[in-house]
């Protein structure tokens, strides 16, 4: 049975932007497909876009129907007609898995086989103005398709059509591909097949703890969003052991975007007692309302799967473990390890903690890094595995500083681009032949899946009916944990950076500034009082801060972590502690006012803690006390400076903790040994002006008494 369906003309006042960008596009594409039994110029003439949406069964067997449908879109200037669709097929099935990836990315006639042309396998497809679109199905017997050896077997459609100048050329002017595997009556071994769907997502947090990019994050979980489609694709069988590979940070961030609340205050975070608990009532025509929808599903589903977790927000993991990042990659990694444990049990999650570098590029110093983050299997690229084939286990174990490690190698060709099938098709069928050339003998028994964590599934997704995927008897589906450990095959060679890797870690002053940020939270925690929210936020934000995204802004990378430090630095500035800046005792000993400032909404509990440049001398510290918010309050303090004469102390702000913080207020102390002194010399100046006084009186009372006698002789 055959069928056609044209849909009508977009409205003519669209079309002319429409035709111009599609042509563009469709050009490029034509450029890049080399047509099927054509000569290499060919390509040029693809001026239609075919698309393959849904091809049933997912393996050929005797007696089954082969149904291929799709789709035939104009996006060309022009007009088409009379289009005819081909279905094309090899004679030759292919039996090794590099082969099936190269036919599909560099179609040739050897590979791809030529068009069959007996009634059951063209359809006609009618006329095609600009901007339209028809429909095509091909049903097949298996009887009449040139199957007669199991293998894995190219399918391609080609569109035929005569131009609007009345040309019609043998070339064809459309073409798309999958594959499809046969297997008749032989006996075949069953392959194992792990698939793991990414739930990954780019998190940061400004400098005012919102997050960065929300309209595109709630765009992606909002019907018609890519994650939306990757969890309903996931869900479309909940009872297949999948794996859910899930980033804590996304979490962590449609469960702020869902409540509106941002912040170390933020509600319902996680570090409290209570677990995460969806709202009864959700408005979905609200942003709000559809996070919320999609996040309570997604943990619904983890939550009956096995979870691999990635440490919270990525962090780089080869900036924070090697040796020149010091105490600070320290710190950050202890925040990570925090912020991930945290965040999980907030949402009631057990997982495994795995690491996966950009692009999966990676050494065994770097692995072995990525253990101190709790990372305990590590998604590689082949490209680290010298001499690694697609006919390898794609789940390795593999000693590493004497430690066995568990190896899953991302392999990209079983989830290609693909411009002429749906995604979701293109992954099935893929996965599909994979599992039936090893169960040929043709390769390892053992695979498993990791889309790429930009995967779409595309809008046609649920067309290509996944879960059909192990109906096929020979393809048993299991987690990826039952494919790892003393199930893993052995890799013996090396793991290391390809030659050409451009995989250069974040800079150490960005890893520094990420360390300030936690060292300045848990001051701000200590002075505010203890509150785990609060400190497993400020971790969050270290990690988030250090996250391998950044290779890819390096500089913005730096200024953005030294900006989030700042911001809790700032919290810390509001809080002072001053003095008089000179200071004069009376005595070697006395007692002078320090006063502590509250500039937050917030009661702050902090003492003062004082350092002298002499060790003689000392100020007794002010004990850690509670300080109201927006309010000053002055203490007295006693100091004992002993003999010296001037001494400078520091007063320096201190939690209940012990920690220092703030800038410290300088001032200079003049001791009592510069009084007596004084004193000594106001007492011998009073000293001498008696002695002058009481010699002046001798001298005047002796000078009176010779002149009494003379007054004597007179009289």
């Amino acid at each position: 049975m055959t069928r056609a369906e044209v849909r009508p003309s977009r409205p003519a006042r669209r079309r002319t932007a429409r035709v111009v960008v599609a042509t563009l596009l469709a050009a490029v594409v034509a450029t890049l497909v080399p047509s099927a039994g054509a000569p290499a110029g060919a390509a040029d003439a693809d001026r239609l876009a075919v698309t393959i949406d849904a091809l049933t069964p997912v393996a050929l067997g005797t007696g089954d129907t082969l149904v291929v449908s799709g789709r035939v879109s104009n996006p060309s200037s022009q007009a088409w007609s009379r289009l005819r669709v081909h279905l094309v097929m090899p004679s030759v099935p292919l039996t090794d898995a590099a082969a099936v990836d190269a036919a599909l990315a560099e179609p040739s006639a050897d590979v791809t086989g030529t068009r069959l042309t007996s009634p059951g396998v063209v359809v006609e497809a009618g006329d095609l103005q600009p901007g339209d679109t028809t429909t095509f199905q091909l049903e097949v017997p298996a009887t009449e398709l040139p199957v007669t050896t199991a293998g894995v077997y190219p399918v391609g459609v080609h569109v035929l059509a005569t131009g609007g100048d009345g040309a019609r050329s043998p070339d064809a002017v459309g073409r798309a591909y999958t594959v499809v595997p046969y297997v008749a009556d032989e006996r075949t071994a069953s392959t194992r097949v792990s698939m793991v769907w990414p739930f990954i997502a780019p998190i940061q947090r400004d400098a005012r703890n919102r997050y960065v990019g929300t309209p595109a994050l709630v765009q992606s979980v909002s019907p018609g969003g890519r994650l939306r489609r990757m969890l309903d694709l996931a869900r479309a069988d909940v009872s297949a052991p999948s794996t859910v590979l899930i980033d804590p940070a996304l979490l962590d961030a449609l469960r702020d975007l869902a409540n509106g609340s941002y912040g170390p205050a933020r509600d319902n975070a996680p570090g409290g007692t209570a677990a995460y608990t969806p709202s009864a009532v959700v408005d979905e025509s609200t942003a709000a309302g559809r996070v919320q929808v999609f996040l309570t599903e997604l943990v619904a589903y983890a939550r009956s799967h096995a979870v691999w977790a990635l440490p919270y927000g990525r962090p780089d993991t080869a900036a924070l473990t090697r040796r020149s990042a010091g105490e600070s990659g320290k710190v950050v990694v202890e925040a990570a390890q925090a912020a991930t444990a945290a965040t999980l049990a907030q949402f009631d999650l057990s997982a495994r903690i795995v690491s996966w570098s950009p692009n999966g590029i990676t050494n065994a110093n770097r692995i072995n890094g990525a253990r101190r983050l709790g990372a305990t299997a590590f998604l590689v690229s082949p490209e680290v595995l010298p001499g690694w084939t697609r006919a390898d286990s794609t789940a390795l174990s593999t000693p590493i500083a004497d430690k066995p490690a568990d190896l899953v190698v991302v392999d990209p060709t079983l989830a290609p681009e693909s411009a002429g099938s749906n995604p979701t098709l293109v992954l099935r069928q893929r996965v599909a032949a994979r599992a039936t050339l090893a169960a040929l003998g043709h390769g390892s028994r053992t695979v498993v899946v990791v889309p790429d964590p930009s995967f779409d599934p595309g809008n046609e997704w649920a067309r290509a009916r996944f879960p059909t995927l192990f109906d096929a008897p020979w393809i048993n589906p299991v987690t990826a944990d039952a494919q790892l450990g003393d199930r893993a095959a052995a890799w013996e060679g090396r793991v290391r950076l390809p030659a050409k890797a451009n995989q250069r870690p974040i800079d150490g002053d960005q890893v520094a500034a990420a360390a300030r940020i936690v060292g300045s939270g848990s001051v701000v925690s200590e002075i505010l009082g203890d509150d785990e929210r609060r400190d497993v936020f400020y971790q969050q934000s270290a990690a988030l801060a250090t996250s391998q995204d950044w290779r890819a802004a390096r500089t913005r990378g730096v200024q953005h972590a030294e900006e989030q430090a700042a911001s809790v630095s700032r919290i810390l500035e509001r809080v002072s502690v001053s003095t008089s800046s000179f200071v004069t005792l009376s005595g070697s000993s006395g007692r002078f006012p320090v006063t502590i400032t509250n500039e937050l909404t917030s009661p702050v509990t902090v003492g003062v803690h004082f350092t002298a440049d002499d060790a003689a001398a000392r100020i007794e510290d002010i004990a850690p006390q509670e300080i109201p918010a927006g309010q000053s309050v002055t203490l007295t303090v006693s100091a004992d400076v002993g003999q010296a004469t001037t001494t400078t102390f520091v007063a320096t702000l201190a939690t209940a903790e012990g920690s220092l913080f703030g800038e410290g207020a300088a001032f200079t102390l003049r001791s009592s040994v510069v009084g007596r002194i004084i004193w000594f010399f106001l007492g011998l100046a009073l000293l001498l002006v008696v002695v002058a006084i009481v010699r002046r009186v001798v001298k005047a009372r002796a000078a009176a008494v010779p002149a009494e006698a003379d007054l004597g002789d007179d009289a």
